[in-house]
C-alpha cells in the first residue's frame, strides 16, 4: 500500500520528500545436510523482504514488510507480513492500525522477517503452530514510562480465522503485553492472548488426533488462550534470550514450549552460542496434534560488516507428534544479508 501511495499520490502533495522514506531489502539462502525429515532442501532460497518505513508528517507514520519466496517453497509467492499505519498521541504514547506482529513474545515484536536479526536459524518451534505472528487490528502502545522504563501494548484484533480481513466477525482477539527493565542489563515482557478460531475443525493448523471427519463436520468455535514471558539479558561477556509460552484451546489442559539461546561475546565479529527447543502439547489438547519436539543446537554467528552475516549451526532435533515421527542430526549454514 505504501508502494501504491508512493504511485498515486506525488511525494510533494503529501508534504513528504524522499528523505522521509526508508527501504531495506533482505534476504537469506541456506545450504544444510542430514537426515531428509529435518531438511527440506540441500540448497535453499529464503525469503526475500521489502522493507519500508516513511513518516507522513510530525505525528502519522507508514510500516510495511512484503516478502517474496519462490513458488518452489510457497503457493503464495507475495505476501503482505505488514502494514500499519501508526499515530503519535504524545512522546511516548501512540496507536497503530492495520497488519501487524503481536507483542506475544520478544521475538516476536522485535524481529521481521530479515534472517540478518535472528539469534539462530530457526524461530523457535512454538511460532509454527501457537504463537500468533500476525493480527489485523487497533494496537495501543507505550513506552520509556517512568525510571524502570515501562513499556505496554493493547492489541484489539480480527483473529487468526480471519486471515486478512478486517474485523469480519468483530473483534475476536485480544493481546495484553507489558515488561520494564529491572537493571540497564535487564528486560522483562509479560503477555497474555485470547482468541476465537471459528470452526475450528476446518482450520488450517488443526492438528488434534481426532479429525472432521469422526466429528461429522459439524462446525465448533473454539477459544483459545496463550501467555508468554520473555526474559532478554545483555552484557559484555555473554547475551541470552528466553522464551516462555504456555497455551491451550477450549476444554484442553495446559501445554508449553521453552526456548533458551545464550551467546558468548568476545571474539571479534564470531559469536558462539547454544541454544535449546523444547515443546509439549497435552494428550487432552483438542484442536493442535499432541506429542513433544526437541531441538539442541551450536551454532557461531560470523557478522559481516553491519549488512551481512553467516550462521552455522550444529543441532539434534526429535519428534513425535501424532503422525510425524523423527530423529536425526543436521548441519546447517545460512547467509543473510540486509541492503
Amino acid at each position: 500500500m505504501c508502494i501504491l501511495m508512493t504511485l498515486v499520490f506525488p511525494l510533494p502533495a503529501l508534504g513528504m520528500s524522499a528523505n522521509d522514506w526508508n527501504l531495506k531489502v533482505f534476504g537469506h539462502a541456506e545450504v544444510a545436510t542430514g537426515k531428509d525429515a529435518l531438511i527440506s532442501d540441500a540448497f535453499e532460497l529464503g525469503e526475500v523482504a521489502l522493507f519500508t518505513t516513511a513518516r507522513l508528517n510530525s505525528r502519522w507514520s507508514i510500516l510495511s514488510e512484503i516478502s517474496y519466496l519462490p513458488k518452489r517453497y510457497r503457493s503464495d509467492t507475495v505476501k503482505v507480513e505488514r502494514l500499519r499505519l501508526r499515530y503519535e498521541l504524545s512522546t511516548n504514547h501512540w496507536m497503530s492500525f492495520g497488519k501487524m506482529h503481536t507483542p506475544v513474545n520478544e521475538w516476536n515484536d522485535a524481529f521481521h522477517h530479515g534472517r540478518l536479526f535472528f539469534p539462530s536459524i530457526d524461530r523457535p518451534f512454538a511460532f509454527s503452530e501457537f504463537v500468533p505472528v500476525h493480527e489485523v487490528g487497533l494496537r495501543f502502545s507505550g513506552e520509556n514510562l517512568g525510571s524502570k522504563r515501562l513499556f505496554y501494548d493493547l492489541v484489539l484484533g480480527s483473529g487468526q480465522s480471519a486471515g486478512d480481513d478486517v474485523f469480519p466477525s468483530g473483534v475476536k482477539s485480544f493481546t495484553a503485553s507489558s515488561g520494564f527493565w529491572p537493571t540497564d542489563n535487564l528486560k522483562l515482557r509479560l503477555a497474555a492472548y485470547k482468541d476465537t478460531l471459528i470452526d475450528h475443525l476446518l482450520d488450517s493448523s488443526h492438528g488434534a488426533e481426532h479429525n472432521a471427519m469422526m466429528a461429522d463436520m459439524v462446525p465448533e468455535d473454539l477459544k483459545y488462550q496463550a501467555f508468554g514471558a520473555s526474559l532478554i539479558y545483555n552484557n559484555p561477556a555473554f547475551d541470552a534470550l528466553t522464551e516462555l509460552l504456555a497455551f491451550r484451546s477450549e476444554g484442553s489442559d495446559t501445554s508449553y514450549s521453552i526456548y533458551q539461546r545464550i551467546g558468548f561475546k568476545g571474539a571479534g565479529p564470531m559469536t558462539p552460542y547454544v541454544f535449546a527447543d523444547y515443546l509439549t502439547v497435552d494428550p487432552t489438547e483438542r484442536h493442535f496434534a499432541a506429542g513433544d519436539n526437541k531441538k539442541l543446537g551450536l551454532g557461531l554467528e560470523w557478522l559481516l560488516g553491519s549488512a551481512a552475516s553467516l550462521k552455522f549451526e550444529l543441532t539434534r532435533e526429535d519428534v513425535n507428534r501424532s503422525y510425524r515421527e523423527f530423529a536425526g542430526t543436521a548441519f546447517r549454514l545460512q547467509f543473510a544479508f540486509g541492503i
